[in-house]
């Protein structure tokens, strides 16, 4: 059974565990005199839909100007020029995810203020299974018990004390935002609070006199409001201007909170005021409660059990004595070897912690995941929380169809679509291109220009090519089954093709014919890498990235193919594609034997750099051939093991592409690393609530490394299905289900570790909708077999698959 367990009140965030439904999130501290809920509301994010469009605008004869200047530098061999020149066509920055709300409960022997002893009894747990959170403890002979949940199908959370004698509770309601007071009056029973979010938020790495902007103007910034039912056996006994309530003689008290702002969807502007915000939050409530408490746990139980229960990992290693999971952790990291070494057990819980966080934080009407899921306490968050799209957002999403999540997938779909919208202005004034372009940040209003205020550095602030990596997250949807839509056929005409179409647009008309005929990008970059000058300097603009090429490679051929299935294959745009796909460079070897991360072979300032962008055609892309896989496996070796959080995680995937389960194991000590040390800003770990550590908290390498653990058992990009192509040592024996091969195949896998690596005992192979069925080639340690699948599982035993 897959639960965190603490023998302590949280003392720091980092401590503290995570509840959320797809809409609103919760932090909980599991206090004693006071428990804190830390309140997310998924749509509370800094400015609107008019933040992109903040002075000073970029004009298209500027950046007409820019880019040729960019060009001409690169062509006199002046990269340093051209890096100069492309800052020209910075704006100004994402807006920022912000908190929203602290629910507290303070809780007293009825009667008096304070408790005689400290607690002889005290345990806090987080179960994955059921996502219940649940703080108990005795003091003065009365036990308290109090749990939490968040409830996807009636978008509230809910928070429950039980006490064994009667105690006194004062509940309070506050936020760092902006308040605007309660609405009068607030019933009987009920708390609730009126919020103003702020206009502009500037990032954390930048300087101001004023990082955070208010502008009461309607449609500047959002408005939003929380509401609280509390439904108790005790008396009101005070309450002030509807925030506080003070509770007496109370042994049941059951807190149901929902959460609104003014948000409409994803690029639409603010509409209404936080009354409007408030009509909303009590409509949840209002539904929940007439559900009743009972019913709306039944429901929040049936729905998260059916998603995360589709998918799960036994080891024959035995179970560890129940302990604290942060103690746990450091215990483990004193072995030589690594903390899997001596605890291996630490993987299950991990991975299932990760498809956990997933289902908590991306459900189809939320927002998508961020830089922190939907958990944040900062105004200012490392990188504002947002949405970073060179690495991040992706690899959020990396696990949704192979863990079996395809529900959690709908909010990126829907960002994508907005930015492809958004995207055709910035096209074409900044590119004077068509299609559309987004860069390196965007937020919930789907921003898509270059961020930087013309002072920042092009080597990550200069990226236009989110937009061809995030289409392969709705080709990757469709490659899966696209379970999740109703008519995946409609899906993939009406949605993945216009948005596939106008990426391509863009990148035929930013292609640029070189000397020897090929075509390219100029200028270019390679997040976020930099190379070395003839006299020793760095710069980061050239020509034709690997990554650059690599992404207009794939998302022309997933035009062509797209094409074809829909039976558009004598489409102008195809045939514009098809002609340019031919003419695009192939990934090369490098001078080092390794991949060159740039057309022209440059040298890296920092060859052990946490980006991996020119292995991108390995993973998250569709792989290389054998000579290629060769220079790959080099390239990381030059690239070493330690980085930071996500950067592991994406080492460990590569490395499970190539059929290394030595290198895994090796990038495993690393990720299960305790953060009690600091290593540096580019080492990573987890912390004691076993979140990712960039460091900072990222939630990205906590989603990655379930991607990557699933491309250990099964493999499935190559047209094939390889069944324990890179299971290291640490795994042992064991035996997984429901994993999800391409085209929809639903794997079971038994194995045993050998003295040669895992022996595959059985397998069980289904397909999980009718454009799966039909014949698979199904591969384990390099012998293939032919098997015709159909909706009912098909056992096949290793022997069968060692012929």
């Amino acid at each position: 059974m897959s639960v965190l367990r603490y023998r302590r009140p949280a003392r720091e965030w980092t401590e503290a565990l995570p509840i959320g439904n797809g809409y609103q999130g919760a932090m909980l501290f599991g206090g004693v005199d006071t428990e804190r809920l830390q309140i997310n509301e998924g749509t509370a994010w800094s400015g609107s839909t008019a933040s992109e469009q903040l002075p000073p605008m970029v004009t298209a004869e500027q950046a007409r100007a820019v880019v040729d200047a960019a060009r001409l530098a690169l062509l006199e061999g002046a990269p340093e020029a051209a890096g100069a020149a492309v800052q020209g066509l910075q704006h100004r920055h994402s807006q920022a995810f912000l908190p929203f709300v602290d629910l507290s409960l303070r809780v007293s022997p009825a009667g008096s203020d304070t408790w005689h002893s400290a607690p002889d009894f005290y345990e806090r747990s987080l179960d994955l299974g059921t996502a219940t959170h649940e703080t108990r403890w005795q003091r003065d002979g009365t036990e308290v018990r109090q749990t939490s949940f968040a409830g996807h199908p009636d978008r509230v959370l809910v928070h429950r004390l039980r006490a064994g004698r009667p105690v006194d509770v004062v509940v309070s309601l506050t936020s760092p935002l902006r308040t605007l007071g309660a609405p009068q009056p607030v019933g009987s029973g009920m708390l609730a609070i009126l919020l103003q979010l702020p206009s502009d938020v500037l990032p954390a790495h930048d300087q101001a006199r004023e990082p955070i902007s208010w502008d009461s103007t309607p449609g500047a910034a959002l408005r939003g409001a929380a509401s609280v039912a509390l439904l108790h056996d005790g008396q009101v006994v005070a309450g002030r201007d509807g925030t506080h309530a003070a509770l007496t003689n109370v042994t049941t008290l059951d807190l149901v909170i929902a959460t609104a702002t003014t948000f409409q969807r994803t690029g639409c502007p603010p509409h209404g005021d936080e009354h409007d915000a408030l009509a909303r939050a009590s409509a949840q409530l209002t539904g929940a409660l007439e559900r009743g408490v009972p019913a709306v746990r039944e429901r929040q139980l049936a729905d998260h059990r059916e998603l995360f229960g589709r998918v799960s990992w036994e080891m024959d290693e035995p179970e560890p004595a129940e302990d604290s999971t942060g103690e746990r952790l450091l215990a483990a990291n004193a072995h030589p070897r690594g903390a899997l070494a001596a605890d291996p057990q630490l993987a299950v819980l991990l991975f299932d912690y990760g498809r956990y966080l997933l289902v908590s934080c991306s459900r189809r009407g939320g927002t998508p995941a961020n830089l922190q899921g939907i958990w944040n306490d900062s105004m200012r968050a490392a990188w504002s929380s947002g949405f970073t799209t060179n690495i991040n957002l992706q690899m959020n999403y990396w696990p949704a169809e192979v863990a079996n999540l395809p529900e959690t997938v709908p909010p990126l779909i829907e960002l994508v679509e907005t930015l492809s919208r958004n995207g055709r202005e910035t096209a074409r004034r900044l590119y004077g291109a068509s299609g559309w372009v987004a860069h390196h940040n965007t937020d919930i209003w789907a921003y898509t220009q270059p961020v930087g205020q013309g002072r920042h550095e092009p080597k990550w602030a200069f990226w236009p090519f989110a937009g061809p990596w995030l289409v392969r997250h709705l080709h990757d949807h469709l490659a899966f089954g696209a379970r999740s839509e109703p008519d995946p056929e409609q899906f993939a005409r009406s949605t993945v093709w216009p948005v596939t179409a106008s990426a391509a647009e863009f990148l035929l008309d930013w292609l640029v014919e070189q000397p020897d005929g090929s075509l390219g990008t100029v200028p270019s970059t390679s997040p976020e890498n930099e190379f070395l000058l003839p006299d020793g300097g760095a710069a980061a603009v050239a020509r034709s990235s690997t990554m650059d090429l690599s992404l207009t490679a794939e998302l022309l051929q997933s035009l062509l193919d797209l094409a074809e299935r829909l039976g558009q294959a004598d489409d102008r745009l195809v045939d514009r594609a098809r002609s340019a796909l031919a003419r695009i460079p192939a990934v090369r070897i490098g001078r080092a034997g390794g991949i060159a991360e740039w057309l022209d072979d440059l040298v890296a300032v920092d060859p052990r750099h946490r980006h991996q962008s020119h292995l991108y055609r390995l993973f998250p892309g569709t792989g290389l051939d054998e000579g290629l896989r060769a220079a790959a496996s080099r390239t990381l070796d030059r690239r070493g093991d330690d980085s930071t959080g996500w950067s592991l995680a994406w080492r460990l995937a590569l490395r499970a592409r190539l059929g290394e389960p030595e290198a895994v194991s090796r990038l495993l000590a690393l990720l299960f690393r305790d953060m009690a040390t600091d290593r540096g800003p580019w080492s990573g770990g987890l912390y004691p609530n076993l979140f990712a550590a960039h460091p900072p908290f990222q939630i990205d390498a906590n989603l990655g490394y379930v991607a990557a653990v699933a491309e250990c058992f099964a493999q499935s990009h190559d047209g094939r299905i390889t069944l324990l192509p890179a299971v290291p040592a640490e795994f042992g024996s064991g035996r997984i289900r429901g994993l999800v091969a391409r085209p929809g195949v639903e794997v079971d896998l038994e194995w045993k570790q050998g003295p040669g690596g895992p022996e595959l005992l059985a397998a069980r192979l289904r397909a999980l909708h009718e454009r799966a069925c039909g014949e698979h080639i199904v591969v384990h340690r390099g012998r293939q077999l032919s098997v015709r699948l159909g909706r009912e599982f098909t056992e096949l035993t290793g022997d069968l698959l060692d012929r």
